[in-house]
């Protein structure tokens, strides 16, 4: 006998509160429920703060309540409707032009990476993907990034 059972989880984090002192607060978008859960208990195993949306619209108005708070942003490439996680990076980086900004995606691959001005301090990784390397990644455009601030 099989058994069949869904998970939900909130769409999005309540916006407004910020982190404790010291903890990191990541933006992270992604219509894939699953992912959600998974990404969620390894991140906050490893001391992050999560705000999580499952459509661009919604990963923007986290932003936008929030944007002083979150130290990075983590997005999938493709969703059902008009928005990619390219428009959520590119409204994040019109703002803050050098803001550690991550996508993922199981279809974009290096070859497909745009290779605008805007675009060109993009981190991505490609699903399926170990969360410590995306854990990596993420450090990694922190660092980069914070180079950058202020050019």
């Amino acid at each position: 006998m099989a058994l069949n059972f869904k998970i939900s989880s909130p769409a999005t984090s309540k916006p407004g509160k910020p982190a404790a002192g010291g903890v990191r607060t990541l933006l992270l978008v992604d219509d894939d429920h699953t992912l959600l859960l998974t990404l969620r208990m390894f991140f906050q195993r490893n001391g992050w703060h999560l705000l999580e949306a499952d459509t661009v619209e919604e990963g923007l108005k986290l932003w936008e309540a929030n944007e002083k708070y979150i130290d990075a942003v983590v997005t999938d490439y493709s969703f059902d409707g008009t928005l990619t996680g390219l428009d959520l990076v590119t409204a994040v980086q019109l703002r803050r032009r050098s803001f550690p900004c991550v996508v993922i995606s199981g279809l974009w691959t290096p070859e497909k990476r745009p290779r605008d001005e805007l675009n060109k301090n993009l981190f991505y990784r490609v699903k399926p993907f170990d969360p410590r390397e995306l854990l990596a990644t993420i450090e990694q455009a922190i660092a980069s990034m914070a180079g950058l601030e202020g050019r």
